[in-house]
């Protein structure tokens, strides 16, 4: 069992890392078209270790194996270019792209992404 929770941990952290590029590089863009981005970017984590680890990877000591590029999110978090806070999955629009859902559902997140029919 825990060693299937430490897959998990490190699947959402390496995704977390993922996404914070993509987050690094749509500011890179903005600035580039002279826009300023104040403040952090929020990125949204529905998994509580991952959260912990994006915060503070020295108490988790099953993330020692990581690859060191993937501790690149935690020097943003503490640059505060970039800001990770909880979301609970029944309140994670991503979903809609991943995973199979109920209509109602699909429906419940497509409007949180803004996609109208």
């Amino acid at each position: 069992m825990a060693v299937q929770v430490q897959r998990s941990l490190k699947a959402e952290y390496i995704a977390a890392v993922e996404a914070g590029k993509e987050i690094v590089w749509m500011r890179q863009l903005l600035s580039e078209f002279e826009m300023t981005v104040k403040g952090p970017s929020i990125l949204r984590i529905d998994n509580q270790s991952a959260l912990s680890v994006s915060k503070n990877p020295e108490h988790h000591g099953g993330m020692k194996h990581l690859d060191l590029r993937y501790f690149w999110l935690r020097d943003q978090v503490t640059q505060e270019v970039i800001k990770p806070v909880f979301v609970s999955t029944e309140d994670m629009p991503a979903d809609l792209l991943t995973k199979s859902l109920t209509r109602v559902k699909v429906d419940r997140f497509r409007r949180m992404m803004g996609i109208e029919p």
